[in-house]
């Protein structure tokens, strides 16, 4: 055997083109002076660029969605200086001021601080959305029936799309409802000729003569208290309302009665009150009430009451305690509310400010110095105040819809024996509507330097 022969038949058994067909010389020859084709093409670089697109996006995503992720915050509060608290537009454009302003007519500046004594502790509390029950008209038509009215309800005059409103006038008596919020509704009946006069008298009135009663006082036909409670309980029967009959405050004098009680939803204290009088004749005069219940948003968490006292300087997180709280305020204590609002639809605590206190303890002159030139600036007294205790409770707060609301919140009571209602929920769960701007009273006449901010 010659190695060298079977050597060279078995490489070319290996030679994996030993099988390919001979190519024509051309061929091989214009192969060898054309373009090297790339290792990517248009295909492969469009995949490339959506898979690039496409994890930059998920990147994008991952940065974004956590802000997405967060809940909205259930409502804005109601700015201070909406509704009837606004400047009338008349008034703006003649002052030259802006709509967001406010104008301070004292000239004290209160500075609050924390006392030792002030939890640190957070927690949770229960949100609340007050939602009208039934229909305005439906409302009206029963309430009608229990009092004896005879008509039909007619939108009134003043009625919007906002705030609609409905009567029913039947002679001296008459039913209305103011349709949103809380669905307030009022029955009244009153007239002179229901007294019995001791004589006739005249008086003038814009020029013109009229005639008018002095009643009598005729105090046997004011019912009793037990008739009282009794006639009370019955009116709510009828009228639909929850109510507990322990929570009745009753007043009865020569001149009449009322009864009052807190309008209440699943057995919650809503905040709103319902009010009923009698005259001295001893017939039902008025009876006011809401209908609205509440609906449970969740559960939230709530800062502490040390926290919360920054909150006072800001304007924009009070609430209203519920009147029941007002009635059981000390009577030999002087305690006033710096909170917006109270949660009443009738007639509200009045309320003072409360005189700032110096360094001596005496009460600080807080007026314009004799020789103080009206047209300069004039630094305003700060007065300093320490939250010495707190209590948790149900706050009242109206959304920039007019809308009802039961947050938690916090009674903090200063040294100088007044208290301001904060909200405790944390921040995000609410909106705050934007800050307002404050200045002194003077500042109407010429605003030449920035009011101070809220905020």
């Amino acid at each position: 055997m010659n190695d060298n022969s079977e050597l060279q038949k078995r490489l070319q058994a290996a030679d994996p083109a030993s099988a390919a067909p001979d190519l024509n010389a051309t061929v091989v020859a214009r192969a060898a002076t054309g373009k090297t084709k790339p290792l990517f093409g248009f295909k492969q670089a469009r995949f490339l660029a959506g898979a690039g697109a496409a994890g930059a996006s998920a990147l994008a995503l991952s940065l974004v969605l956590p802000q997405f992720l967060a809940p909205a915050p259930l409502f804005t509060v109601a700015d201070a200086n909406s509704g009837s608290s606004k400047t009338s537009a008349t008034s703006e454009s003649s002052l030259g001021v802006a709509d967001d302003m406010m104008y301070w007519p004292g000239w004290s500046i209160y500075e609050y601080s924390a006392g030792p004594d002030l939890s640190n502790q957070t927690g949770t509390g229960t949100v609340y959305q007050g939602r009208l029950i039934g229909d305005p008209i439906d409302l009206l038509s029963a309430m009608a029936k229990v009092f004896g009215l005879s008509g039909e309800p007619v939108r009134d005059e003043w009625s919007d799309d906002q705030y609609p409103s409905y009567s029913i006038i039947d002679g001296n008596a008459n039913m209305n409802t103011y349709w949103s919020g809380t669905g307030s509704w009022s029955y009244s009946s009153w007239s002179e000729a229901n007294y019995v006069c001791t004589d006739q008298d005249t008086r003038d009135e814009s020029n013109a003569e009229a005639s008018y009663c002095e009643p009598t006082l005729t105090p046997e036909l004011i019912p009793t208290v037990d008739q009282l409670r009794a006639a009370t309980v019955e009116l709510l029967r009828l009228t639909g309302q929850e109510f507990e009959p322990s929570s009745f405050e009753v007043y009865r004098d020569d001149w009449g009665a009322y009864v009052s009680l807190p309008y209440l939803s699943n057995g919650i204290d809503t905040g709103a009150w319902t009010y009923l009088s009698w005259g001295m004749n001893g017939e039902l005069s008025y009876f006011s009430s809401h209908s609205f219940e509440l609906v449970d948003r969740g559960q939230f968490d709530t800062i502490s009451a040390l926290n919360a006292v920054a909150r006072i300087s800001d304007g924009r997180w009070f609430g209203g305690p519920p009147d029941s709280f007002y009635r059981t305020l000390d009577d030999s204590g002087v305690v006033e509310a710096r909170s917006e609002g109270i949660a009443s639809s009738e007639e509200q605590p009045t309320v003072s400010e409360p005189e700032p206190i110096s360094e001596d303890g005496t009460a600080a002159d807080t007026s314009m110095p004799a020789d103080q030139d009206p047209s300069e600036n004039y630094e305003p007294e700060i007065v300093q105040l320490t939250v010495t205790s707190s209590d948790t409770m149900m706050l009242t707060v109206w959304d920039s819809q007019g809308n009802y609301w039961l947050v938690p919140g916090y009674i903090l009571y200063n040294d100088q024996g007044w208290f301001d209602s904060i909200i405790s929920l944390e921040d995000g769960v609410i909106e705050l509507p934007e800050p307002i701007q404050i200045m002194p009273m003077d500042g109407i006449r010429e605003i030449d330097e920035p009011p101070l901010m809220v905020d």
